[in-house]
């Protein structure tokens, strides 16, 4: 697809610093050889795989930083897969808490495909030891307390939306699975998980600009 394989776990490993230096798949996904294999449900494994970094490019009148997620310990993409989808949100939040409207930013890390397979829609999965890098920025807002940047891991991105999709469709071959396939949904709709969440006062983002 889009002149790549659909799944390339091994050779992601193979050409990168863990397969050259013959770390093993096991040694992250089966620790102290218990038959485990964690992966993208697991926040803790994943939490274990990436690292995150903050720094402040406010202006005058832009309230602005710069949010940079590096691959800095797994043996291969994050994620490899088409299956999961990592969201990166940026906004501003007031004294209540709640977001102020038009503050909300996000990007999107993986690598996302139709339901038919037959097309790469994009590809921002990051290679081991590198980074993704999310610059946010609004103008500066008086109501404007916060900055908030978050995380979210949704594992089952594409199955949702082919069992949403197999739900909605009135096909009579598929009455007999209809109830298995709302299970289905509901399952992977609710797979989702905060990986990341940092609160940043304006004060401190905006030290030192005048």
């Amino acid at each position: 697809m889009n002149g790549k394989l659909l799944v390339n776990t091994y050779m992601e490993w193979k050409e990168s610093e863990y397969g050259k230096g013959d770390i093993a798949c096991q040694s992250c996904h089966m620790p102290g050889r218990r038959h485990l294999f964690r992966g993208i449900h697991d926040p803790d494994m994943v939490k274990s795989g990436v690292t995150f970094d903050v720094e402040s490019n406010a202006g005058v009148d832009r309230v602005g930083a710069k949010l940079r997620i590096t691959n800095s310990g797994v043996g291969h993409y994050f994620p490899t897969y088409v299956t999961p989808l990592v969201v990166i949100k940026g906004f501003l939040i007031g004294a209540r808490g709640k977001i102020l409207k038009g503050t909300l930013k996000e990007a999107v890390i993986g690598r996302k495909v139709t339901l038919d397979l037959s097309k790469e829609l994009f590809d921002t999965r990051i290679p081991p030891f590198k980074s993704h890098e999310f610059d946010y920025g609004v103008k500066r807002s008086v109501k404007a307390e916060r900055l908030v940047f978050e995380v979210w891991v949704f594992p089952d991105e594409f199955y949702n939306r082919f069992f949403e999709s197999a739900v909605k469709r009135r096909d009579p071959s598929m009455n007999m699975k209809r109830k298995e396939l709302k299970e289905a949904l509901k399952n992977t709709s609710g797979s989702s998980y905060l990986l990341f969440r940092r609160e940043f006062p304006l004060k401190e983002l905006l030290a030192g600009v005048h």
